[in-house]
């Protein structure tokens, strides 16, 4: 008996590039180059399909690749079928198109998802798409004008029209993943956040109500907190608003639209909440956050096999990495410094305003931020006003999120030193534009930068689950603290 996977053939149709809806969020890009939980769409396509379909996709990007297509078709017996589907069609249950793929062998007929502009085409007889070649040389089969009036519905798989800035902010909400602790379920109407972590969830609900009235307008309110006993969970409505770092790690900003997300970001961290404070106070906050909190994370960090393997290797390597030594060098740096870190205020600090914790509207210039440190208490609201801005700047100039979605790579250079090249077009128009509006404050940028560093020193036990991005963030806090000691011209 033939195997009939073998008369199938799969193509991605990955022509298109994002229309002006949807290039705000992801830049000038194909739907299948943009990355969603650290792949692109195109990788995580080809994983949910079965392994013998996988042999079998075309991923059509140009119009130079047509001719292979049509002779691969033109070759296919009367037994050989297409399934052709547009690189905009977002699969949010990806089992399902598994299990519709693995049925395809044994279906009959010709079917669509949708009577127009189908997503999703199968023709039993893969010569009927030879047959509208010119039409399809033209465009691809989901910009049609025609109706698919004598073909089935599929009903198992409606992909989302990625092309369609609701249906792409459906399928990438919540697009960093979430801690390994976390749990987030998303509809319609409503967000819901769910935790293992039961003291943090109480902290996150409290805080809304605890913080002065003038910092709400940019908070989300949570509402409805319950303990389930192993956990705890609240909810909070649905924007449909994209994260700054999806844009970000996408080139969607450039210098007008960065600007202006800058300044709305700084205009909040300027406007928060403060009150006065000694210096010695203002210090010994500095210290619980920037010093206490990096060596307590080390500790952490150094009592897992897998954080004593990691450092292990990186001290085999360059010495310079093991986390001991960097952490020395960093302190040693800060004890210069920590005068600078006194002040004369507290303020109420969000507490992790990085680009994943800020949903930002381009075009309504509307910005949230989401999952706050938290407090349960009044007292504890309060924090050195520095960190929020450390928390952007590691973001903006320390690339933390094109890592945190594994746009990087860690290869020996030529001293056989290891080496860290992050996977995008060195944006340093925009951190310009960033390091000038905070100097235009009244910021050290060398102590935001230097914040900034303990903050990927701290991080690392948080990442455990990802071996190679541990090494990845030991890299960046070196080259941050080597940057810091050119700026002040040597420790």
């Amino acid at each position: 008996m033939p195997d009939l996977r073998q008369n199938i053939v799969f193509i991605l149709d990955d022509r298109e590039f994002a229309g002006d809806e949807v290039r705000t969020v992801v830049g000038a890009r194909r739907f299948g180059d943009i990355i969603f939980k650290r792949h692109t769409l195109v990788e995580r396509f080809r994983s949910n399909l079965p392994d013998w379909a996988r042999s079998s996709l075309v991923h059509l990007r140009t119009a130079d690749e047509l001719p292979a297509l049509r002779a691969k078709l033109e070759s296919s017996g009367e037994d050989g079928a297409a399934f052709v589907i547009a690189g905009r069609a977002g699969f949010s249950e990806p089992d399902r198109l598994h299990q519709l793929v693995e049925r395809l062998p044994y279906a009959e007929d010709d079917f669509t998802d949708r009577l127009y502009q189908p997503l999703v085409l199968f023709l039993r007889n893969a010569h009927r798409l030879v047959e509208c070649w010119r039409d399809f040389e033209e465009a691809p089969v989901h910009t049609w004008e025609r109706a698919w009036q004598n073909t089935l519905r599929v009903q198992s798989v409606q992909p989302l029209d990625l092309g369609k800035l609701r249906d792409f902010l459906s399928f990438t909400c919540g697009a960093t993943e979430t801690r390994h602790f976390n749990q987030v379920h998303v509809d319609t109407y409503y967000y819901t956040k769910q935790s293992s972590n039961k003291a943090k969830m109480l902290e996150e609900y409290v805080f809304y109500g605890l913080v002065p009235e003038q910092m709400r307008p940019w908070l989300i309110e949570p509402f409805e907190y319950v303990d389930h006993g192993d956990s705890a969970s609240y909810r909070m409505l649905r924007y449909y608003l994209a994260d700054a770092a999806l844009q970000w790690v996408h080139g969607a900003f450039d210098a007008e639209s960065f600007a202006v997300f800058v300044d709305r970001l700084l205009f909040f961290i300027a406007q928060r909440p403060r009150k006065s404070c000694d210096g010695q106070q203002a210090a010994g906050v500095a210290r619980e956050l920037f010093v206490e909190k990096v060596q307590s994370r080390a500790i952490q960090f150094l009592a897992l096999d897998e954080g004593k393997r990691i450092n292990a290797l990186a001290a085999s390597i360059s010495p310079a990495l093991e986390l001991n030594r960097q952490i020395e060098r960093y302190l040693r740096i800060y004890h210069c410094r920590e005068q600078e870190f006194s002040c004369d205020h507290l303020v109420v600090g969000h507490g992790d305003p990085c680009f994943s914790n800020v949903l930002y509207d381009q075009r309504s210039y509307m910005l949230k931020l989401i999952d706050p440190k938290g407090a349960a208490t009044e007292a504890a609201m309060w924090t050195h006003p520095l960190y929020d801005l450390c928390k952007v700047s590691h973001s903006v100039l320390g690339d933390y999120d094109f890592i945190n979605n594994g746009l990087y790579s860690v290869s020996f250079a030529d001293n056989i030193d290891l080496e860290l090249r992050l996977e995008h077009s060195n944006p340093r128009a925009l951190k310009a534009i960033f390091s000038q509006r905070i100097r235009a404050q009244g910021y050290d940028e060398t102590l935001v930068r230097l914040g900034e560093a303990s903050l990927f020193l701290s991080m690392l036990p948080l990442h455990i689950d990802y071996p190679n991005k541990v090494i990845a963030f030991m890299l960046k806090a070196r080259h941050i603290l080597d940057e810091v000691e050119r700026m002040q011209g040597g420790a």
